[in-house]
């Protein structure tokens, strides 16, 4: 039969989760807000609910192919049309989780704190799943740093303000005289790129202080910088800031340009977890995230005996593991160009 008792743990602890002031002081973690970029890019994925559905893991992801039309300079009764075409684009899976566990004894006749208890437990394991240094948000940041585009549209001369550092090393230097207009630059910068509409900015959270203030430089007095944080006919900036990224010596910033749905985090669940599957003690089942609405993971919970003395247990307590696993795919929007992807790095110099 099924564990009834730990589906009740589990769903009474959840009701805990969000009354916690310790979240605010000894308990916060890094500050980091890479995981909704790719969470955006989802609605930019053909058939993400299907891919979410599957029985099976896919394996790629279908695009369309850009087609360059030969153009025709006259009329005729037999016309031999030219057709476009799709391809492939390989997607690779990983598993990254946290464990729980629930010692009963602990809180025999208490059965609130047991709960409160719990809570607490289930919230540091998935706080840490994101956002400690090793977390999932580390993750993605790598993520871009590994796959940050090896082409540019900017070169020499008056192109651009900026300058593109090839070789091996594939970012764009910002000279620390520009960095009041840096916004402005990069959106330009994006247009030679063919990208305009909505550009989100992965950057490292120092930068902030910038930000508030070129944001403030209004029309009012002869330093105008405002503008180029608002919307304009060839779009606009989406800021996501981390403490997870650190610029490199002799630079002050760092950043990841994207445009909007230029990355992507796909999840997926085993069957055997959504079906709800039971084995004796053990029961596999899903959660959603509390810190991401949507995202499931797959439960893997397990019920045993064990001396629980050194935590003011008991020698025979009742112990349940909770697994928490999430099957994840970070991919980028395909380009049958080689070396060019949507994620464009840029450092502004220190001095």
């Amino acid at each position: 039969m099924a564990n009834t008792y730990a589906d009740t743990v589990l769903l009474e602890a959840r009701l805990w989760q969000d009354d916690n002031v310790g979240k605010k002081f000894e308990r916060r973690r890094e500050m980091s807000k890479v995981t909704p970029v790719f969470l955006d890019g989802q609605k930019y994925v053909a058939d993400v609910e299907k891919i979410k559905q599957a029985e099976t893991q896919a394996t790629s992801i279908m695009y369309l192919k850009q087609k360059d039309y030969t153009p025709i300079t006259a009329k005729t009764c037999s016309p031999d049309g030219e057709t476009g075409g799709s391809g492939k684009q390989s997607i690779t899976w990983a598993k990254r989780g946290f464990e729980v566990k629930h010692e009963l004894k602990k809180y025999a006749g208490n059965e609130l704190k047991a709960m409160e208890a719990f809570a607490y437990n289930l919230y540091e394991g998935e706080a840490s799943f994101w956002l400690q240094a090793t977390g999932m948000e580390a993750i993605q940041i790598a993520y871009l740093e590994a796959n940050r585009s090896q082409i540019n549209g900017i070169s020499a001369g008056n192109q651009s303000r900026n300058t593109w550092n090839g070789a091996a090393d594939y970012f764009v230097e910002v000279a620390n005289a520009n960095r009041n207009r840096f916004y402005d630059y990069v959106q330009s910068d994006m247009i030679l790129n063919n990208y305009s509409d909505v550009l989100w900015d992965v950057h490292n959270s120092w930068w902030r202080s910038d930000i508030n203030y070129y944001s403030n430089q209004a029309s009012a007095n002869n330093v105008n910088t405002q503008f180029q944080f608002s919307p304009n006919s060839v779009g606009s900036f989406e800021l996501a800031p981390s403490n997870l990224i650190s610029p490199a010596t002799y630079y002050d910033s760092l950043h990841y340009i994207i445009p909007q749905g230029g990355v992507v985090m796909l999840t997926w669940n085993e069957m055997l977890n959504r079906e709800g599957a039971v084995s004796g003690d053990r029961q596999w089942t899903i959660a959603e995230s509390k810190f991401y609405p949507g995202i499931f993971f797959d439960v893997f919970i397990k019920s045993g005996c064990s001396d629980t003395t050194a935590n003011g247990g008991g020698t025979q307590d009742k112990v349940i593991d909770f697994e928490y696993i999430l099957n994840y795919s970070l991919s980028k929007q395909p380009t049958v160009t080689a070396g060019d992807n949507p994620i464009y790095k840029y450092q502004i110099l220190s001095t």
